[in-house]
């Protein structure tokens, strides 16, 4: 089934750019030397010109985006308690050396502490967002719905498993008649017969569904349903389905979960709503750039609506792929 796509928040590529100085703008700072060579010497200025504006203002801009999130959510944050919580992935790995070299294989050159840090760091931005994109209880509410289904594929490039549309439709009509002469069957049907294997164990639950989350045509189907019924078959871009709607409420955990998925939902309809709230918050914190070339990339590829859809497409497509 469709999955929701986290936002793309301005890409984090290295902290280094802080102490790599002046950023072009006709200066004559030629920057720090960084390393010595009888060929010559090369300056944090040669680096600087060696990414290129674009890059030094992801780089900028993340490095500021933290120090202000940090400044303004801090106090807000247990961190106390994610620095706990590291602890206890630390012994899951076996102690300290191990945990850190599985870091360096994900991410070479990280260290314990960077890693500490982008716990919180995340944490930050989680509070930044629940402030810019503010959702109710009502709307999750409304928005959602508990069902489960038994999922029959149709062969395609996606899913070679699956069987030809004909004999699909025919398998999943089948399954319906037997559902409809003892509906208390679905759950024993669903775990036997359905080919989606995310949810088949679970019985065929897939928990709350948010509006927008699913194929159209099952969307319909599910949100049509009053709790308990079932549907007929429904066809989708997967195969076909039998969808029942399911009693009970979210709790608190669950109900915090998806008005985080709804909030990212809001966010790729409406890309302006976090790029006004940044723009807000560096306002806030009267951020100056000192440098026209690279106040221009950021404006124009960090805190722009069509660069951010753009970044939020790669991301899945990148995700598709994987």
């Amino acid at each position: 089934m469709k999955s929701i796509k986290k936002i793309v928040l301005p890409i984090t590529l290295s902290a280094s750019v802080l102490t790599l100085g002046a950023c072009g703008n006709g200066s004559d700072n030629s920057g720090e030397t960084l390393v010595e060579t009888k060929a010559g010497n090369v300056t944090s200025q040669d680096v600087l010109d060696k990414m290129g504006n674009n890059e030094v203002a992801q780089n900028a801009f993340q490095i500021v985006l933290n120090k202000v999130l940090k400044d303004k959510y801090e106090d807000k944050v247990d961190t106390k308690k994610l620095d706990e919580q590291v602890d206890k992935q630390i012994e899951q790995y076996g102690g300290k050396k191990k945990f850190e070299e599985a870091l360096q294989q994900e991410k070479p050159g990280a260290t314990l502490e960077d890693f500490k840090e982008s716990q919180k760091t995340s944490k930050f931005q989680e509070e930044f967002i629940n402030d810019a994109v503010n959702v109710s209880d009502k709307e999750i509410d409304k928005n959602t719905k508990k069902g489960s289904h038994i999922l029959i594929k149709v062969k395609s490039e996606d899913s070679k498993d699956g069987l030809s549309d004909k004999s699909a439709k025919k398998k999943a009509d089948e399954l319906l008649a037997q559902i409809k002469k003892n509906p208390d069957d679905f759950d024993k049907i669903a775990k036997k017969e359905s080919q989606d294997e995310g949810t088949k164990d679970k019985n065929g639950s897939l928990g709350f569904v948010l509006k927008g989350q699913m194929d159209e045509s099952f969307e319909k189907a599910l949100f049509d349903l009053k709790d308990d019924e079932i549907s007929d078959v429904v066809k989708s871009q997967y195969g076909y389905h039998i969808i029942r709607a399911d009693k009970g409420e979210a709790s608190k955990k669950e109900k915090d979960s998806l008005k985080e998925q709804y909030r990212q939902m809001k966010i790729q309809k409406e890309p302006k709503i976090i790029i006004n709230a940044y723009k807000k918050l560096l306002d806030e914190y009267k951020v100056d750039y000192k440098d026209k070339d690279i106040k221009k990339a950021i404006e124009d590829n960090i805190l722009n609506e069509k660069a951010l859809q753009q970044q939020q497409m790669q991301a899945a497509q990148q995700q598709s792929a994987s």
